[in-house]
């Protein structure tokens, strides 16, 4: 979810931000959804298994091949200094869009389908499973999180042949078979479990130049077919290989769209954490808004597309205008210096 702000070349570069943003859409399509699946259109119900059929591990291999791109192939960030970068980008804004999410259930509890109670018992639940709180998506945080204290581990790992395949024997069946028990909610450990192979991915991708070798050879074709015949076979038989060929088929049409229309999701490619944190109480509104007033359920979806896309843009770039660091640290953005 890093601004890629490496110099090595528009395309070597331009196709990464054109994949955050592809990402960053169907993570909002697919929470655009409004009301009980029973009343969903078939329209929206196709999109939203599409969207949660790889979208997720898209995301995880996207901020691991940016991690090792603009962190580990650095020499400056040591350990410490990723860390602490990492808990003032993450662990901050998300405690914080927890607290607005906690205020909003609380001061408007009829319109909660997940009502939450004040008291020292919910609150340990609350930060301890972080899928159980009123902001659910601080379990993608505290994964992602995870992913970064586990830095000297893909150091090491990635520093030889044999042992990052050892790791991808171990990473692979980890997330096919680890253990579904409610404990492994706690501070999101399962999910550490679950998507560690594609944030693994994503790194050694990344280390190996292949995207590099694709573009030079002038064939950004080839991963859409490879990608596609894996989503096929994954649909068929695993949705592991959904994932992979999700993943795959969508770098794919990175470099395709990077070759025939660059600027493509330029408007919100730059902000996909903060469409991340603020998209899901944009879309909220517009839910509220088409639950009280008489609204074709197109055009409410369509809405909660738009706002949950640009409207945090725009709060993002307000924000950036003020450059005050306690505010930009609230939604994950940089001061300028």
């Amino acid at each position: 979810m890093d601004k890629v702000v490496l110099n090595t070349g528009r395309k070597k570069i331009n196709w990464i931000l054109i994949l955050q943003g592809w990402a960053m859409l169907w993570v909002v399509i697919g929470h655009s959804t409004i009301g009980s699946k029973d009343l969903w259109p078939e329209y929206a119900r196709v999109l939203f298994k599409f969207a949660y059929s790889f979208h997720m591990a898209l995301f995880m291999f996207t901020s691991g091949f940016l991690f090792f791109m603009t962190r580990l192939a650095v020499e400056k960030w040591t350990y410490k200094a990723i860390i602490i970068d990492k808990a003032k980008r993450l662990l901050i804004p998300g405690l914080v869009f927890f607290l607005v999410a906690l205020g909003l259930k609380l001061a408007f509890p009829e319109e909660m389908t997940r009502k939450v109670e004040l008291g020292a018992h919910e609150l340990l639940r609350m930060v301890f499973f972080p899928y159980k709180n009123p902001f659910r998506e601080m379990w993608f945080i505290a994964a992602l999180f995870w992913m970064f204290v586990l830095t000297p581990i893909w150091k090491w790992t990635l520093g030889g042949n044999v042992r990052t395949i050892i790791m991808l024997m171990f990473l692979i069946p980890l997330h096919l078979y680890y253990p579904h028990h409610p404990y492994m909610g706690i501070l999101s450990i399962g999910d550490l479990c679950n998507y560690a192979i594609w944030f693994f991915g994503g790194m050694l991708m990344s280390k190996s130049g292949i995207v590099n070798s694709i573009i030079n050879r002038n064939m950004p074709w080839m991963p859409i077919a490879v990608g596609a015949t894996l989503y096929a076979i994954g649909y068929l038989f695993n949705p592991f290989g959904m994932k992979a060929g999700g993943i795959i088929m969508s770098i794919g049409l990175s470099l395709v769209i990077d070759k025939y229309i660059p600027s493509m999701f330029k408007g919100f490619r730059n902000y996909t954490y903060q469409i991340f944190l603020m998209g899901i109480f944009c879309q909220f509104l517009v839910k509220i808004i088409y639950s009280h007033v008489h609204m074709p359920y197109l055009i409410a979806y369509l809405l909660c597309i738009v706002v949950g896309l640009y409207i945090p843009v725009l709060i993002s770039k307000i924000l950036e205008k003020t450059n005050n660091s306690f505010l930009l640290c609230c939604v994950g953005l940089k001061k300028r210096s």
